[in-house]
């Protein structure tokens, strides 16, 4: 071969090499309110050196599962079909919860993770919910099965795989939406959590810095959703004081909204009975406002529930009455306490910068375009959150609406072009 020729396959791999790595955090249940409550050193630290929101805009509903899938796909819960942890299917007529894990579940959208792997990168998933399914025929080229395991062996753990080969690596954590739950979003036993979740990231920070990873390394630090103070015995709605259950045929979900199905022809009656609660707003399927992005799905029920703020709707008296858990999430999308954190670091993001609320499903298209990536068809815009990032991928240089080529791509396309004249020429 040519020594030109070497030189310039030595320069092409030099760019490949050069295309930063990502690594995606969530921490479920981090309200955005959260830092205010506690010193936060580490999350200070973070934003220091990075970008943060003071909140993003997450997806209806307010749900483990469906808001994770939603920032890993880029789509609304209507689009991806992860309408809930639990939920019913009427084609499939069988029922989905956090351990399904049947790829027809989950085929609706494109994680991240899989387009990684489709364009050539290698992913690697620790608990990311539906990680752990083959979705669209592949699966990440390393995934964890769920598991109680430690946060900081977690953080070993991925950042030993981007020291490695691996392009990108996602990584979930349980709290602190776990003592959320417990003992509410108030009570000193969460604060504790979140004063362990920021000392967790600044055991974070300081391994990426370890494994010479900052400057290779772009961090994504954010969460699913948000929490607030329930009371399952003084605040609840029981369907069973409000119409007869022998009238509704299936139901779906409990807590902060409930899906029913009433029987044939008992449509109206169930909706006008239902509606006689001054405690949650109900709404037939096709009255389910756009905003929410929710109704365009087949699993989401003729009529859908929805909870005011800290109440639970419940199936009849002994329905969760033994329950003493504090806190919930689910709720309305724009209530304040639903908002999560939204942080990023790394070698291609602003630095000690603030910006502006944005969609929680603009984070696949911010995650693509850091990875030098095309994006799959999806709900979220670039445009929201291209203010922060130093270096233009992809995602900027063609977008759907454009057309227009980045100036890496036409230098790309000029050495080929180049390389392939010398080639000849010797």
């Amino acid at each position: 071969m040519p020594r030109i020729a070497i030189v310039f396959l030595t320069f092409l791999a030099g760019v490949a090499s050069r295309r930063s790595k990502v690594l995606l955090v969530s921490m479920d249940g981090f309200r955005w309110d959260y830092v205010s409550s506690v010193p936060t050193p580490n999350l200070d630290r973070l934003a220091g050196i990075g970008t943060r929101a003071d909140y993003i805009n997450n997806t209806f509903c307010t749900k483990t599962f469906p808001s994770h899938f939603s920032v890993a796909t880029g789509l609304y819960e209507e689009s991806h079909g992860i309408i809930g942890n639990v939920m019913y299917d009427p084609v499939f007529n069988e029922t989905f919860n956090p351990r399904t894990m049947d790829s027809k579940w989950w085929n609706g959208g494109e994680p991240i993770w899989i387009t990684a792997v489709k364009q050539g990168l290698k992913s690697a998933t620790y608990f990311w919910p539906g990680s752990e399914a083959e979705i669209r025929g592949l699966r990440p080229t390393l995934y964890k099965k769920y598991a109680n395991v430690d946060i900081r062996v977690q953080i070993d753990n991925v950042t030993d795989w981007l020291k490695g080969d691996i392009d990108l690596a996602v990584m979930y954590s349980p709290q602190p939406d776990k003592a959320g739950h417990t003992y509410g979003p108030s009570a000193p036993e969460l604060k504790e959590k979140v004063q362990e979740a920021d000392l967790s990231v600044g055991f974070l920070l300081d391994k990426l810095e370890e494994k010479n990873l900052s400057s290779k390394v772009n961090l994504v630090l954010t969460s699913d959703h948000g929490m607030t103070e329930i009371d399952f015995q003084k605040k609840r709605i029981e369907i069973s004081s409000l119409v007869n259950l022998s009238d509704i045929i299936r139901k779906s979900d409990k807590g902060p909204l409930m899906h029913i199905t009433p029987v044939e022809g008992k449509l109206e009656s169930v909706y006008q009975a239902l509606s006689k609660s001054d405690k949650m707003t109900v709404y037939k399927k096709e009255e389910i406002p756009e905003f929410w992005h929710y109704k365009n799905n087949r699993r989401v029920m003729p009529i859908l529930c929805v909870a005011d703020e800290g109440w639970s709707v419940v199936w009849d008296k002994d329905d969760l009455i033994n329950k003493t858990d504090r806190g919930n999430h689910g709720y309305d999308n724009r209530l304040s306490s639903m908002k999560p954190i939204f942080y990023a670091a790394g070698p291609d993001i602003r630095k000690n910068y603030t910006t502006p609320p944005f969609l929680s499903v603009d984070i696949y298209s911010l995650l693509c375009s850091l990875l030098d990536i095309d994006q799959a068809s999806n709900n979220g815009s670039y445009e929201r959150v291209r203010n922060f990032v130093v270096k233009q991928g992809k995602t900027a240089g063609l977008s759907n609406d454009s057309g227009r080529l980045s100036i890496s791509s036409i230098m790309a396309l000029v050495i080929v072009l180049l390389f392939s004249f010398v080639c000849k020429k010797s």
